[in-house]
């Protein structure tokens, strides 16, 4: 089987969860004899065209990211050059729109949605700030023509499956997009638990010059939708009662006013902003935590931090928002709270920091449900099962 993928991104792009998740599935899939074929956006490295592996990237457009109409046709004289190989197009989310426009429905076609306009509105409210206010009534008013002509066209049309990465997301598909049911599927987003497992750290924490102290950590992109100026808020509360450090990895332009809270409230010296990890040392920071705090205010298909820090035994307490509840079950494998609640927020994580017979219990339960449910090599065995369903196999 040769599978045809459009992709905004991949990590060579920005290292986010969307691009992590497709570069995992085209491995996985490559990895079991299967040749992938990627129609991504301008390579920051200014290279056009990669293989190895299996895998064909041919990196195209103006510049990365944007997948416009100018790498709509360059797109589609690619394809029109590999088409009679092709035995099947995945599309994530509307990047193929340009295929619909151009060929109309011609060959199999599958989509991933990774998530929806009004999810993405509602991200933007939760963070209660005017300027955020103004910027998502006008994504909604603005954003109706990508998403509900562009997207419904593509899903109705085009589309012979779609798959959506939480339960919670399908919902919304259902309902935005008006998509039988019979056309959804779900597929979270798949976790290595071979490189995300426990391990010891001890040579981290001597790194980070952490002794006796209890680390909460934060893993995502430091925007305000991320959440973590919530953790910087409750913190000195907890260090009342605790000896903590609260490490955050990620980069992004809220870093500063981050920074500027750590003073204000008197923290600095109990939060360390680790910056970029790289994917290999990834697995080293969460097994550093004592809890993994995810307080997000956005509507996420299925954050990939959520499911990794379980992975590796970690007892974690994310909001109940977007995709999270399909991988938490309150209580039993994480702690779900109400986004944007300080005092759920600071009064669960004191009783999970007091309390090590709850983390343990909650830890333990966390890697056996991923191991069982959330596993690399189940998402590309489920998502090949859709290939081979569409294809009538």
């Amino acid at each position: 089987m040769r599978i045809l993928m459009y992709a905004k991104g991949l990590p060579v792009h920005i290292k986010g969860g969307m691009e992590r998740h497709i570069e995992d599935l085209i491995y996985g899939l490559s990895r079991r004899g299967y040749e992938v074929v990627i129609l991504t956006t301008t390579s920051p490295k200014g290279i056009t065209y990669e293989e190895r592996d299996n895998v064909t990237i041919y990196y195209l457009g103006r510049k990365p990211l944007d997948y416009g109409e100018y790498f709509q046709k360059m797109a589609i004289k690619v394809f029109r050059k590999i088409e009679s190989d092709i035995d099947i197009i995945h599309s994530q989310s509307d990047v193929g729109y340009g295929y619909l426009k151009y060929f109309g429905k011609k060959h199999p076609f599958v989509v991933t949605d990774h998530g929806t306009l009004l999810g993405e509105v509602k991200s933007l409210l939760n963070e209660k700030t005017p300027k955020s206010i103004i910027h998502g009534i006008l994504l909604f008013f603005k954003g109706n023509f990508d998403y509900h002509v562009i997207r419904r066209s593509l899903y109705h049309k085009c589309a012979d499956k779609i798959i959506a990465v939480s339960n919670e997301l399908k919902e919304n598909i259902k309902k935005e997009y008006r998509i039988p049911e019979n056309k959804l599927i779900v597929i979270p987003n798949g976790i290595d638990i071979n490189k995300f497992k426990p391990i010891n750290v001890d040579s981290l924490r001597e790194n980070l010059n952490l002794r006796n102290e209890k680390v909460i950590l934060s893993v995502g992109a430091l925007t305000k939708q991320k959440g973590h100026h919530l953790l910087l808020k409750v913190l000195p509360e907890i260090l009342k009662e605790e000896k903590v450090k609260l490490v955050i990895i990620g980069f992004g332009p809220y870093l500063q006013k981050l920074k500027g809270m750590t003073v204000k409230l008197g923290i600095k010296n109990h939060v360390i902003f680790a910056g970029r990890v790289s994917d290999e040392e990834l697995p080293k920071y969460y097994n550093l935590a004592d809890i993994f705090a995810f307080p997000t205010l956005r509507m996420e298909g299925l954050p990939l931090v959520v499911p990794e820090a379980m992975a590796c035994e970690k007892p974690v307490i994310a909001s109940r928002i977007g995709g999270i509840p399909t991988v938490i079950e309150n209580n039993v494998d994480g702690i779900l709270i109400e986004p944007g609640n300080l005092k759920e927020l600071k009064e669960r994580i004191k009783e999970v920091l007091r309390d090590e017979e709850l983390a343990k219990k909650l830890g333990k339960n966390a890697r056996k449900k991923v191991v069982e449910k959330f596993s690399l090599d189940r998402m590309v065995e489920d998502t090949i099962k859709v290939y081979e369903e569409v294809l009538g196999k």
